[in-house]
């Protein structure tokens, strides 16, 4: 286990510190909006994932902008991975919700935890990422520890980073410093991003600039929800608007409209907790309005409408004539205008735009949108534009080039990610279907088997019981389902056998015996590794107790290297088959906690194969690997000791471990020498 630095140690205490305070205050928000007292316990690291999402790809987008930036990536990413290995994670409910009216179910959504060492720990065990991708800065210094220490991946895609975002970065350099170094590939949403990010430590091969994904959002039409009562009506629409902002367009919007007669002002604000208090605001007015949350609809006399529900922003924004970005007049920063750019609409925006500054730059480089100083000059500035259509349109339609030029990130995002999970050929993480019976659970793969139950899992008088050597397990062959699966029942070794043979402390089911090494032998798989598939399996409760089976596909024509010494000695080609296997498991970071000659099988086509993942895990670090290796040469020298017939000498052992240590090139040339 890895020192903890200093810096991180005070940082977990903090933390520590702060998770009562932060789940009250969840509770407290939740008064005007429940989704904050949904999935409390998962802030703590308490999710159930579906077992298909084992061993996929984790995305984590903290709130709705996020979620909405992410959204041209994760449809990207949905072409190469199955969406049941695919979990978003956010912290607000709003963006949950956001993922939700996206995709439905068909993605899986848990609440991010709260960034101390247990709910870290918990959230990982339980989900087993193999890729985390992080969006736009969500970067938590204990995930990312507790991610280098379990040898998972981290990328930050669509990165921004302001100048005061990299002043405070750098105040706290002690504690982000090893993240910096960690980061396995930043994508940055532009320039100047990038060169913060280098400055603060991330190296130069892991940056890559490749835009801003939300240019990727599909555009919106105008017509694709038709609001006939705006028909013919003038449309100044404020998006994403915060306390102070409102009540600054009511108070100059009565003047504005006796010179407009018929335009409409609507307010979308930014949080849902507010939409009452901003409803409360314009009554305050006086002023005549409609709210979309009661489905009404503007009369010809009015002239507000108050925009309170989620995930509409961009039907608001295909109707305007006028856009204004909320956040720029108030001490937020701004929010991003890329989406009323798209719908083709030109934009207005306050002083305070630190958080998209490039992007605004650009924007007033390109003559698509103006910088005003007050909610006066806003309405006065979209009145000069309204009383010039003809300009107005011109300016629409260079703002949806401008958008239109910088389309690919998604794509572009996507090649850069690819390397960090190739070879994995995510298409192999098959589905998992579960069943929760009265006092057992089973997994399967309805791809090998179409009907799963308790049933299969208890072994016919028929079936051929198979060797396992050490006698720890029970293995029987069976034909189910027109194929040929090895039924295995979990058993203790040493000591502890002699008190529970097959029993083992009552546990979460994905926790067992069964569906650990089910999970594991799955990933394998999608790694390409020469292990058999997982067909199902099973845990059975019995009070503080549980006992477990494993069905696995039955590899044809194999024996295990005792019974094939047993009987002559192994080829030259077939040590080295064996030692490029345990090489490839060891190069996939997999401790076989068992690695002894029974576990390794060789087929006809004397081809390697391993088995018997029991307790096995993916695991950081080297030292175990020559442990794995030392066991599996006992193991050979106790079979010569014990076996009449045992063709076995001290040379073979380095045929295999030169083929374990060949480099890919030199196994390349090998493989290449041996056809010509």
């Amino acid at each position: 286990m890895t020192s903890i630095p200093l810096a991180q140690r005070g940082y977990r205490l903090l933390l520590r510190g702060l998770t009562l305070p932060m789940l009250a205050w969840l509770w407290w928000r939740g008064r005007k909006d429940p989704g904050y007292r949904l999935g409390l316990a998962q802030r703590l690291g308490f999710i159930e994932p579906a077992p298909a999402s084992l061993g996929g790809l984790l995305i984590h987008a903290a709130s709705v902008g996020e979620v909405q930036a992410a959204r041209p990536l994760i449809e990207a990413l949905r072409q190469e991975w199955p969406d049941h290995t695919i979990t978003v994670s956010t912290q607000s409910p709003t963006g949950a919700r956001q993922l939700r009216s996206h995709w439905g179910g068909a993605v899986q959504h848990v609440f991010f935890p709260i960034d101390t060492p247990g709910a870290t720990a918990r959230f990982l065990d339980r989900l087993q990422p193999q890729l985390v991708v992080l969006i736009e800065r969500e970067l938590w210094p204990e995930l990312l520890l507790q991610c280098r220490q379990r040898a998972i991946p981290v990328a930050l895609v669509n990165a921004r980073l302001s100048q005061a975002s990299a002043r405070s970065y750098q105040r706290w350099q002690a504690l982000m410093r090893p993240v910096w170094a960690q980061l396995a590939l930043v994508v940055t949403a532009d320039a100047p991003t990038t060169e913060r990010l280098r400055a603060l430590g991330v190296p130069a091969d892991r940056l890559l600039e490749t835009g801003n994904l939300k240019f990727d959002q599909p555009l919106a039409q105008a017509g694709s929800q038709a609001l006939p009562w705006l028909d013919g009506r003038p449309v100044v629409v404020a998006g994403s608007t915060h306390e102070g902002e409102e009540d600054a367009l009511l108070a100059a919007w009565p003047a504005f409209a006796a010179r407009h007669p018929g335009c409409v002002l609507i307010l979308v604000p930014r949080h849902p907790e507010r939409f009452d208090a901003v409803a409360r605001l314009i009554d305050q007015t006086g002023l005549p309005y409609a709210r979309r949350s009661r489905q009404e609809t503007l009369a010809p006399e009015t002239g507000v409408y108050l925009a309170d529900t989620m995930g509409e922003l961009g039907l608001w924004y295909a109707h305007a004539n006028v856009c204004f970005i909320g956040g720029s007049l108030a001490a937020i920063g701004g929010h991003n205008a890329l989406e009323a750019l798209a719908c083709g609409k030109p934009v207005l925006f306050g002083p305070r735009t630190q958080h998209f500054q490039s992007l605004y730059q650009e924007i007033e480089a390109h003559g698509i949108g103006e910088r005003v100083a007050s909610a006066l000059e806003l309405l006065e500035t979209a009145g000069r534009w309204l009383d010039e259509p003809a300009r107005l349109a011109d300016k629409g339609e260079q703002a949806r080039h401008f958008v239109e030029r910088q389309q690919g990130s998604s794509q572009r995002s996507l090649q850069a990610l690819k390397p960090l999970w190739q070879p994995t050929q995510p298409g192999l993480l098959t589905q998992v279907l579960q069943q929760s019976l009265t006092n057992q659970t089973l997994w399967h793969d309805p791809a090998m088997l179409t009907q799963c139950s308790p049933s299969l899992f208890e072994p016919e008088k028929d079936a051929t019981a198979l060797a396992t050597g050490s006698g720890r397990g029970q293995a029987h062959r069976l034909q189910l389902e027109g194929q040929e699966v090895v039924l295995r029942h979990y058993r203790r070794g040493g000591m502890m056998a002699r008190f529970s043979p097959d029993r083992y402390w009552r546990s979460r089911a994905p926790d067992s015996r069964a569906m650990g090494e089910y999970a594991l032998l799955r990933r394998m798989r999608a790694w390409g590794l020469p292990v058999p598939a997982p067909v199902a399996a099973r845990q059975l409760l019995s009070g503080w107790w549980y006992t477990a089976d494993i069905l696995v596909a039955m590899i044809p024509g194999t024996q295990n290297v005792a019974q094939r010494l047993s009987q002559a000695p192994l080829g030259d080609d077939e040590w080295r088959a064996l030692g490029r296997a345990i090489r490839q498991l060891h190069d996939r970071q997999v401790f076989h906690s068992d690695l002894n000659c029974h576990n390794l099988l060789l087929d006809e086509s004397r081809q390697a194969w391993i088995v018997d993942f029991d307790k096995c895990e993916v695991r950081t670090g080297e030292t175990w690997k020559e442990q794995n290796l030392a066991r599996l040469l006992r193991s050979l020298r106790k079979e010569h000791t014990q076996r009449e017939i045992f063709c076995w000498e001290e040379n073979n052992w380095k045929l295999l471990t030169t083929s374990y240590s060949e480099t890919p090139v030199a196994r390349h040339n090998r493989a290449a020498s041996s056809h010509l």
